[in-house]
């Protein structure tokens, strides 16, 4: 990974704090703010690039549904893992292994505590999904045979989301009359 992605990645760290922070009822523990501010001090120097309107989380979240929003943020807990994992073993400064550890710490207990799921077996099904070959003629045979199928699921998914919205819409049109 290089310095310019690491500390993309580490400014999406600041923008997913501070959008946690404006939310209202989360926030970022003091010590672990600390640490991120000393990691930000080191890994950021300066760069217009960290601006360029492009983030790199942040954009995922904002227009997914709660359900969606829990699944991808435990996909975005294990990829800060992974990226905080790679700074720490480039890392030549003590203390900015330590901090990287504590901040790793923190999302872990993030993770496990608000996001629990099995977010790496989706991620590797995921993975499996987009590496289909649409060009191989069994696999094409194979997604006809099972199209009704999963067309069914996929019906009966719409319409059980669409009872829910009419169900939640009827509680606020009740509690507006009350």
């Amino acid at each position: 990974m290089t310095a310019q992605n690491t500390m993309a990645f580490f400014w999406g760290v600041c923008l997913l704090t501070s959008g946690w922070m404006t939310y209202g009822e989360a926030s970022v523990p003091e010590n672990l703010d600390k640490s991120i501010d000393e990691l930000k001090a080191y890994y950021i120097k300066d760069d217009h690039e960290l601006h360029n309107a492009h983030p790199v989380f942040l954009r995922a979240l904002k227009d997914l549904k709660e359900p969606e929003q829990n699944l991808l943020m435990s996909i975005i807990m294990d990829t800060y893992s992974r990226i905080f994992t790679r700074m720490e073993n480039d890392s030549l400064d003590k203390a900015t292994k330590e901090r990287l550890a504590h901040v790793q710490e923190h999302l872990k207990k993030l993770k496990e505590n608000y996001f629990p799921g099995k977010s790496a077996e989706l991620k590797t099904y995921a993975e499996t999904l987009w590496a289909i070959k649409e060009d191989d003629p069994v696999i094409q045979r194979k997604a006809l045979f099972e199209l009704k199928r999963v067309y069914r699921e996929a019906t009966q998914l719409r319409n059980l989301k669409n009872k829910e919205r009419r169900r939640r819409q009827a509680k606020i049109t009740k509690k507006q009359k009350s």
